[in-house]
């Protein structure tokens, strides 16, 4: 999907995006560019300057890999650019060739494949130019101490229409609501983005955004369940912009993937789609438990234990417990059991449940909070009605609290 309002004409204000990892370089190329002492700081937060021609954004470090919460940091930088940059800059001082590709694979993830026909690398010095020349046939590639950047930086955009975010991973409506929160913030005089040390990161983004993640075996339908949330209130969304989800017996998701999304919830909602931690075939186990450990905050996140109606397995019968010792968490106190295929039930839900013995006990575990998908339907009640048996969701979720949902049964 993509923005419905069309690309600025030129000449208008260009906006110039800074990437990299050290702060001064950054500020230099942006004062360079300004031809004004605008960029001062020494801190790893946004900071956005003017003048009469550019709009310059110095970013955070986008490339560290133990920062707590990137979500929220590229939501911040759409916000900031929307509809989308005219120039990206990655400012390197590292020629290592391995690095700077895997920087602007890096880019590429977050805001998309095309971003290379908006991107110029800038290197430090003249040895370094000619050392990558030949990643010329792929990217610009200038030097840093070139005291025309600002006349190179309007020639490279002249004709050019602006980049426009795919809104892959990230919802157009969360990426406007977050901007005009920060142009709000703005306005009153407050810093763009809050940035408070969480974990193990010095400089993580203070992360407001609610958890939905799915755990469960291969084949339960956890994708087709992430993506029955997804399409709910967004039925325009394309394929591309879901979870892969097709019948197998191997693994399908082999690692974390996260969308983020607004509608029906009325906030941002992050939805988590999760690999078989527990299946021969998963690569990299322990990388996947931390990564999915990081949306695994207590009260900002309900867990979805996906299984199979019909389909309970031996297997299963302990897969709460031992989930739990994989994240040595009680996650069971924010879980709810997702029941796919709902389309072959053949009777009452609650009897069906309570007359499965190991089924019942799990559901026990969880408070009894328990909910049946049939992935082939897209009406969009089945998706409110298990918001509203997270766990406090009058509160996280107002919204969608006007009018409770009845179909919540507790087995006595």
């Amino acid at each position: 999907m993509h923005s419905i309002r069309p690309p600025p004409a030129y000449p208008e204000k260009i906006t110039v995006a800074l990437f990299g990892k050290r702060v001064q370089l950054k500020n230099s190329i942006g004062n360079m560019i300004l031809n004004d002492n605008a960029f001062v700081t020494t801190s790893q937060n946004f900071v956005v300057a003017h003048d009469g021609t550019f709009k310059v954004i110095n970013t955070p470090d986008f490339f560290d890999e133990e920062y707590q919460h990137p979500d929220q940091q590229i939501i911040d930088f759409m916000a900031l650019s929307y509809p989308g940059p005219d120039l990206f800059i990655l400012v390197s001082d590292n020629t290592q060739e391995q690095i700077i590709m895997a920087q602007v694979r890096k880019l590429q993830d977050s805001f998309g494949e095309n971003i290379t026909t908006h991107l110029v690398i800038l290197l430090p010095d003249q040895e370094s130019f000619a050392s990558l020349r030949h990643l010329n046939g792929l990217f610009n590639i200038w030097l840093a101490s070139n005291e025309n950047l600002a006349r190179e930086c309007r020639a490279s955009c002249c004709g050019r229409q602006t980049f426009l975010y795919d809104y892959k991973n990230y919802s157009q409506d969360v990426v406007i609501q977050r901007r005009t929160a920060l142009e709000k913030r703005r306005r009153d005089g407050q810093p763009l983005c809050y940035y408070e040390g969480t974990g193990n990161s010095a400089n993580g983004v203070l992360d407001n955004i609610f958890n939905i993640v799915l755990l469960g075996l291969t084949g339960t339908g956890k994708s087709a369940s992430a993506n029955t949330i997804l399409t709910a209130g967004n039925p325009e969304l394309d394929p591309w912009q879901l979870f892969k989800s097709e019948p197998s017996s191997m693994p399908i998701t082999t690692q974390c993937e996260v969308k983020i999304i607004q509608k029906p919830f009325g906030v941002p909602v992050r939805v988590v789609d999760t690999p078989d931690f527990f299946h021969d075939e998963l690569n990299n186990s322990e990388q996947q438990i931390n990564e999915c450990k990081k949306y695994l905050q207590q009260g900002q996140c309900v867990v979805l234990l996906v299984l199979q109606l019909g389909r309970f397995t031996d297997y299963e019968q302990g897969i709460l417990e031992r989930l739990e010792d994989k994240f040595g968490w009680r996650i069971r106190d924010s879980t709810i059991v997702l029941l796919t295929h709902g389309e072959d039930l053949r009777g009452d839900l609650d009897q069906y449940v309570g007359a499965c013995v190991p089924l019942r006990k799990i559901a026990e575990s969880c408070g009894y909070r328990y909910h049946l998908f049939s992935n082939s339907s897209r009406d969009s009640r089945q998706v409110i009605d298990l918001i509203r048996k997270i766990p406090n969701s009058n509160n996280i979720f107002p919204k969608l609290s006007k009018k409770r949902s009845t179909s919540q049964c507790f087995i006595c």
